[in-house]
């Protein structure tokens, strides 16, 4: 479940969308994928890919903008820098694999940030989105450092 959080928060390490079941080991190759087009898109470091796998803090604006990149290819941000919720809701429903738990759960995540005010800059828009998820993720439960 606390892959979801990470998932849904930053889109990073986001499913697979696919009906099949969910397939870590495909959803983590589909992620570095997605990463490496986006470090490339918007100028980051390969400290910045590494800093979101080993969960650290963003300390770039490059780190955001690959955050932001993300949430764009996973489809939930949307080009005017907002959060999709809909797509979110799959992405949760393909990660549940049908756990009406941790479904409820991740939907209560989702609802709790979907409509949040963010900046005006995606890159900065995706930061509050992720810290929302965060702060959502530890409020249901989950530990800083299990995501």
């Amino acid at each position: 479940m606390a892959k979801l959080i990470l998932f849904a928060a930053l889109c990073i390490l986001s499913a697979a969308v696919s009906k099949a079941a969910f397939n870590k080991e495909e959803a983590i190759k589909n992620f570095m994928t997605k990463a490496e087009e986006c470090r490339g898109e918007v100028g980051a470091a390969d400290s910045d890919i590494q800093n979101i796998v080993a969960k650290l803090p963003v300390v770039s604006k490059e780190g955001k903008c690959l955050h932001s990149c993300l949430m764009k290819k996973y489809g939930v941000m949307d080009s005017n820098g907002k959060f999709v919720k809909s797509v979110a809701d799959q992405h949760a429903q393909d990660v549940t694999d049908g756990d009406a738990d941790k479904l409820k759960t991740a939907r209560e995540i989702i609802d709790a940030c979907a409509d949040i005010a963010v900046p005006d800059d995606h890159c900065e828009a995706a930061e509050v989105y992720g810290k929302c998820f965060v702060k959502q993720a530890i409020a249901h439960g989950f530990q800083k450092f299990d995501f």
